[in-house]
């Protein structure tokens, strides 16, 4: 007679060798659905319309961190209305899940989500301070700046842009959001903000690779082509900085020399796997741009951007949820990463791989 008492690693053993019947297979493939769902909700950072704790989109975004549903909250200006509600909001979801990310653009200049009008310091255009501070001086701009995101709640800057300037550039060079036209010099200055805001325990993430500082258009809006004006030392700054960016954001860009087909580079395996994995040695978090932005929606859905993502080689997707707001978007995403791992079309181990960056990255700056 079999012994009752089978423990629980042989039963298992014996489910996949096919000797015990299929409802023990149905329960092996349950407990892996559930591992697949959790990595994948990690995965995601995702927006909401709410700017304040009251809103339905605020409190269903926070039930879907607290699920582990979203690994972190993405905040943008309509999400900025005054600064003790988007605290509030940032502390509430912080309480339902310590270990969230809370991502907003603090850059300086124009893109500085919380600015003079709530309270926090105004921080110059990445311009302005490479043209009037030291490298040590910008560094103690940024840690001070750093100071007061995190104070705020937030542990994660979209920033800074590491891309060359150029002043006919619609959406980087318009508004100063370049350290310069020399990539020694970008680098220098990139690497205080990085650490100026590390000290305070906020994770920086350099943008927008491979360079958009060259583009003529702007991926906010469409299809980009970078494949005429762009430059190989625009991968300067990413290649030196490789081994101190906790992230590093690519763009939604069209190049043809390492962008599939017509697809833009976020969903490109060669450019994230081979050239930034690969050629420039980057371990660090890969963070896609907003999967809502033109460049991205006007020729794929949100499902199809998601998956391609991931297949490319990304590890923490942005969704800000802005085009048509989904309530359920964190749940209806990790279904559809649940549903591509199943059936083949994103490996388990890549996506376990992105997980434990992710994870790591978390534990860096203390949640």
């Amino acid at each position: 007679m079999q012994n009752p008492k089978i423990d629980r690693r042989r039963f298992l053993g014996l489910a996949v060798a096919g000797s015990i019947g299929a409802p023990a297979l149905m329960r092996a493939s349950r407990v892996e659905a559930a591992e697949v769902s959790k990595m994948a909700g990690q995965l995601l950072v995702v927006g909401f319309p709410g700017s304040n704790t009251g809103h339905n989109s605020s409190k269903a975004l926070t039930a879907h961190i607290a699920n582990g549903r979203a690994g972190g909250a993405l905040f943008l200006r309509h999400n900025v209305k005054g600064r003790d509600a988007v605290i509030g909001v940032a502390a509430m979801m912080a309480k339902a899940n310590s270990g969230v990310l809370l991502a907003i653009d603090q850059e300086g200049g124009k893109v500085q989500r919380l600015g003079k009008k709530h309270g926090f310091t105004p921080i110059p255009t990445a311009k302005w301070v490479a043209g009037n501070k030291s490298v040590e001086e910008a560094k103690v701009i940024y840690a001070k700046a750093g100071r007061e995101l995190r104070a705020a709640g937030f542990n994660l800057n979209m920033a800074p842009s590491v891309d060359v300037h150029d002043p006919k550039n619609p959406v980087i060079g318009k508004y100063g959001r370049s350290f310069g036209t020399d990539v020694d010099r970008i680098t220098a200055y990139a690497s205080a903000f990085v650490d100026g805001f590390s000290s305070a325990g906020v994770a920086c993430s350099l943008k927008h690779f491979p360079g958009h500082g060259s583009s003529r258009g702007d991926s906010h809006d469409g299809f980009v082509d970078i494949s005429s004006t762009w430059s190989k030392s625009e991968l300067v700054p990413f290649q030196k900085l490789a081994s101190r960016a906790p992230l590093i954001m690519g763009g939604h860009l069209y190049n043809a020399a390492f962008s599939n087909g017509k697809e833009p580079v976020t969903f490109s395996r060669k450019a994230i796997a081979s050239i930034l994995r690969g050629k420039l040695g980057y371990q660090g978090v890969i963070l896609t741009d907003d999967l809502d932005m033109g460049a991205i929606r006007k020729s794929f859905s949100l499902k199809q951007a998601i998956i391609m993502a991931l297949q490319a080689g990304n590890d923490l997707l942005l969704l800000s949820n802005s085009l048509s707001y989904d309530a359920d978007l964190p749940a209806n995403a990790v279904g559809w990463i649940t549903a591509a791992v199943k059936d083949g079309r994103i490996k388990q181990s890549e996506l376990a791989a992105s997980y434990n960056r992710v994870m790591r990255l978390k534990k860096s700056v203390g949640v």
